[in-house]
C-alpha cells in the first residue's frame, strides 16, 4: 500500500499564524517549486526574525485564471514582524471538508479528489481556500501524514 486517505469529515477550525512567502503559480508547479520559497522562511527563523515550529502549511487561494496565490508557510511560535518577501498571515478560520493522508505527497490530488467528491454528496460547496498541513518528516513515506482542509461555503 503507497498510501491511504482517512473519511472526510467536517468540523470547525480556528485560523492558524503562519510565516509565509506568497507565490502565484499553476498547482501543478508547487512540487517543483516549493523550497524556493520554504528556504526563505526557514532563513528567517534561523536569523531569529520569525520564531518557527516547524510545521510546513500551504494554503492555496485559487484564481480565475486556473493558478493560484500559495502561502508557502510554516507555523510559529510567536507573533513577528514581516521581513522582506516573509510576512504574518493565517490559515482560514471556519467550517471546513477534511482528510487525512498518510503516504507520498504524490497523492495529494487523491485526498483533494475525496474532499471534492464528498462536498458533492453532502451538498456542499467549497468557499475559496484550501490549504495543507505537514506531519514531520518520516523516511518511510507510509509514515508520512498530511492533513488536508478547504473551507466549506456558509449554508
Amino acid at each position: 500500500m503507497t498510501h491511504r486517505i482517512e473519511p472526510v469529515s467536517e468540523q470547525a477550525e480556528a485560523a492558524r499564524v503562519i510565516a509565509a512567502v506568497r507565490a502565484t503559480m499553476p498547482i501543478a508547479s508547487v512540487p517543483h517549486r516549493f523550497r524556493e520559497f520554504l528556504d526563505q522562511v526557514y532563513a528567517a527563523g534561523r536569523a531569529g526574525l520569525a520564531s518557527l515550529d516547524g510545521q510546513n502549511i500551504f494554503v492555496y487561494h485559487p484564481r480565475p485564471d486556473g493558478h493560484a496565490d500559495v502561502d508557502f508557510g510554516v507555523g510559529v511560535r510567536a507573533p513577528f514582524t514581516a521581513t522582506g518577501a516573509v510576512v504574518p498571515t493565517a490559515t482560514p478560520a471556519g467550517r471546513v471538508a477534511t482528510t487525512t493522508l498518510w503516504g507520498d505527497y504524490a497523492h495529494l490530488g487523491d485526498a483533494h479528489a475525496a474532499i471534492t467528491a464528498w462536498c458533492q454528496a453532502q451538498g456542499r460547496r467549497l468557499d475559496g481556500p484550501r490549504w495543507e498541513v505537514y506531519g514531520h518528516w518520516h523516511d518511510n513515506p507510509a509514515e508520512r501524514r498530511t492533513d488536508v482542509y478547504a473551507l466549506l461555503a456558509a449554508e
